[in-house]
Formats: C-alpha cells, structure tokens, sequence
C-alpha cells in the first residue's frame, strides 16, 4: 500500500511542478481523464497540453490539504486546488479515483466545481 501512496505523491508533484515529461512517464498510451464538468473522457496528449497549460493560466497555483486512499486497483486523491490570478485566489475541493495497473495510470476520474476557478478569470 505505502508503494501505491509514494507513487500518488510522485505523480501530483510532477503534476504540481508542471514537469509535463514526468507526468507523460506516470500514463499509459491509452490513458483517459474524465472530467465530471463535462462528461468526457481527455486523451493522453490532450489531458498533458491541459495540465502544461497551467502555469501559463494562473499566476500560483498548489495542492492543499492533501489525503490519499489506496484502493486495490490503484488510489483515490482528495486535495484543495488553491489557484491565484492577480488578487483573486480561490479554493476548489477535489477528488480523483486513479486508476493503475502495471505502474502506470491508465484512467482518471476528477470531481471538482469548474465554475469556481473560472471566478479567478471574471
């Protein structure tokens, strides 16, 4: 269990860190994200052009209040995306089921409010 939580944590500090290339070594080819705000499933190269995308969308952004739950088949993640743009930050509770098999990721699940970052763009 402890082997599947370091990985988590391996894997959303690439994330967080916006090492895109070490984020790419975490997914399988046929990867998919799915996202609750819209109902489809990302592929590998689109879900690696959103995540590098960040850096240049938010001026801070971090995962806070981080807890991680293996399960059998690879880890659920519950964090707060704290995501700053001039003088608006806001806190966006989230949850991903995390999907591993082999050692690497072969699908994602997120749970978050999208409409609550955007408020850092209005």
């Amino acid at each position: 269990m402890s082997d599947i939580l370091e990985f988590a944590d391996r894997f959303f500090n690439a994330v967080e860190g916006g090492d895109i290339d070490a984020v790419a070594g975490f997914y399988r080819d046929d990867v998919t994200v799915w996202h609750n705000f819209d109902n489809l499933d990302q592929s590998r190269d689109d879900n690696l052009a959103t995540l590098a995308g960040i850096s240049g969308r938010y001026d801070a952004f971090a995962y806070v209040d981080v807890r991680h739950t293996a399960v059998e088949d690879g880890f659920l993640r519950q964090h707060v995306i704290k995501a700053t743009v001039g003088k608006k930050t806001v806190n966006v509770p989230a949850v991903l089921r995390v999907y591993v098999d082999g050692g690497q990721i072969h699908r994602i699940e997120e749970y978050f409010d999208r409409g609550q970052l955007d408020v850092v763009f209005s």
